[in-house]
């Protein structure tokens, strides 16, 4: 029993010792808060999704979808964005 444990034991470091980094400890994006996420909207003639992508990625984890001929950008904010309540 000693020495299947030991085998075992064995076995598991040297796929750990010879596997990279990136497939033992697998890449996680940071996840994102609900509230810190603020948007904001282009309008334009007509939406082209790479230029899109590229003026929201201006922002800090900004993304950017083409929703008809608007650019819908998604970006996080470090403050969030406060709700106004009219009494």
């Amino acid at each position: 029993m000693k020495i299947t444990c030991a085998v075992f034991v064995v076995l598991l470091w040297l796929v750990f010792s010879s596997a990279p980094a990136w497939a033992v400890f697998s890449y996680v994006p940071a996840a994102r808060i609900p509230e810190h996420q603020c948007h904001k909207l282009i309008p334009w003639s007509i939406c082209d999704l790479q230029k899109c992508i590229q003026e929201c990625s201006k922002q800090p984890g900004g993304m950017g979808v083409c929703l008809k001929t608007n650019c819908f950008c998604t970006f996080y904010c470090t403050n969030p964005p406060q709700l106004y309540i009219s009494p």
